[in-house]
């Protein structure tokens, strides 16, 4: 079974320390529940409400930090669109209109699917996204082609692991629907033109575009540790939990602590990895000096990141 680790690690790939993949997940019927429920929060570290028995969702965009300083689901903290997600398949979107392979099928309900592409290169300008998200509600995409279902950059989808509690299928089926991948193709991956023209979606800039003309994004940094040859570092660089060397002592590196959600206010900082070498006996190291954590070991951090070791770095 396909974890939700896995999924955001191969669909968020490479995201930088500047940008954070947004989840959000709940019990109950959907429908329902608080609004504030759909608030959400930074993916990661994985939140504890992410769990089995829960409604699982992530937006298919990752966010920067605004003027307050904090990462939030909006679009003007939008950074890039690393997926594209198809709704209602099966039901009321034929299968058949399903042109390119998915990088992941998951069967939400009964019968019916989410389709997910993994977008290589992530888009950043957040024009061209909405252009590649509103033609293809054009072209039929939808089953009214009005969407509400896949529009917009801060767009939730489904993660696969997870069930569905709607009323209606608690009620048919005596109980939450579990959900299924039907597909999990990861390295199937398309850039964001293969796409539009798979869909026949015209990404040119209009004319009368005026004062909304395409903005031009800043580079974004990339992770120090991405071409590292230690394992860790790469996994903590995948995830997004590396942020920078530590000066002060030669291989050591400045981390997001992956149980930050157990801090006071959450605060990130505090944290590091240290490299194997001779005074850790080839181990390494882990240090937080929050009290949540002032028992934890380089042996809690490998466990942590084990379950991504298939992926390539």
């Amino acid at each position: 079974m396909t974890s939700n680790i896995d999924f955001i690690c191969h669909a968020f790939r490479g995201v930088t320390n500047d940008e954070m993949p947004w989840v959000t997940g709940f019990p109950g019927d959907p429908l329902a529940v608080r609004h504030d429920l759909w608030g959400g929060h930074a993916a990661l570290p994985l939140p504890w409400f992410i769990r089995p028995d829960h409604n699982n969702y992530i937006a298919v965009s990752s966010f920067k930090r605004g003027d307050d300083g904090q990462h939030r689901r909006r679009k003007a903290n939008f950074s890039r669109m690393h997926l594209v997600m198809i709704d209602d398949l099966g039901t009321k979107v034929p299968m058949k209109k399903l042109t390119l392979p998915p990088s992941a099928l998951v069967e939400t309900s009964p019968g019916n699917y989410q389709g997910w592409y993994f977008l290589y290169p992530p888009e950043p300008e957040r024009w061209r996204a909405e252009r590649l998200i509103d033609g293809m509600i054009a072209a039929g995409l939808t089953a009214d082609a009005s969407d509400p279902g896949m529009k917009g950059v801060t767009r939730y989808g489904r993660l696969p692991a997870g069930i569905n509690s709607k009323a209606k299928y608690v009620e048919k089926l005596g109980g939450p629907f579990v959900q299924r991948v039907a597909v999990w193709s990861p390295l199937t991956r398309y850039s964001i033109d293969q796409i539009a023209a798979a869909y026949g979606v015209d990404m040119t800039v209009p004319a009368n575009r005026g004062a909304h003309r395409p903005r031009r994004s800043a580079k974004l940094p990339s992770v120090g540790a991405a071409d590292s040859t230690d394992g860790i570092l790469n996994l903590l660089s995948c995830t997004g939990l590396y942020l920078e060397p530590a000066n002060s002592l030669p291989g050591a590196h400045r981390i997001v602590c992956p149980w930050v959600h157990e801090h006071t206010d959450e605060d990130p900082s505090g944290s590091a990895y240290f490299e194997p070498n001779e005074q850790n006996d080839w181990r390494g190291g882990f240090k937080c000096h929050h009290g949540h954590c002032q028992d934890r070991t380089i042996y809690d951090l490998t466990h942590f990141l084990i379950r991504l070791q298939q992926i390539s770095a």
